[in-house]
């Protein structure tokens, strides 16, 4: 390096470094998949308020219904991204009661994905496709979230 002579700094900063990897308890593949849900989340969003624009047009939907539908997407997705948001501050946190709540929040999102798949007026293909594709994101979720609390549970 410069100024350095092309000698080495002697000292523990190598130690210090795998010290402080080894401390760290975060789950990176968890951080990847939330990563990756949050735009899945903006995607499922639009899609499916651009199918139920449809529905409304096109299909002869109830007059009391139509309006809680969209709002329930609505809903799901400003709890979807509350519920990601603290399941990511609460993993590079290493906070096991910020992830847990961000994993009870997961039971609202599920109902809501259990509700577009089976109970909605109009149930087309696409709406069962993507709500089980939030499911599958939801329960492996769960899965590295509950390792990552464990992980924060034991002690360094």
């Amino acid at each position: 390096g410069r100024g350095g002579g092309g000698r080495r700094p002697t000292g523990t900063m190598a130690t210090d470094r795998s010290k402080v990897d080894f401390l760290s308890k975060s789950s990176l593949p968890l951080q990847i998949l939330l990563f990756f849900n949050r735009v899945w989340v903006f995607c499922w969003f639009l899609v499916l308020l651009g199918i139920f624009i449809w529905k409304g047009t096109a299909l002869p939907y109830p007059d009391t219904r139509l309006a809680p539908e969209i709002l329930l997407l609505f809903a799901y997705l400003f709890v979807e991204n509350v519920r990601l948001f603290l399941c990511s501050k609460g993993n590079k946190i290493e906070s096991r009661l910020i992830v847990l709540l961000s994993t009870s929040l997961m039971i609202p999102s599920a109902l809501a994905n259990v509700y577009y798949i089976f109970f909605q007026i109009y149930v087309l293909r696409i709406d069962e496709i993507f709500n089980v594709i939030s499911l599958i994101f939801l329960v492996l979720e769960l899965a590295f979230s509950a390792y990552a609390i464990l992980k924060f549970s034991t002690s360094g």
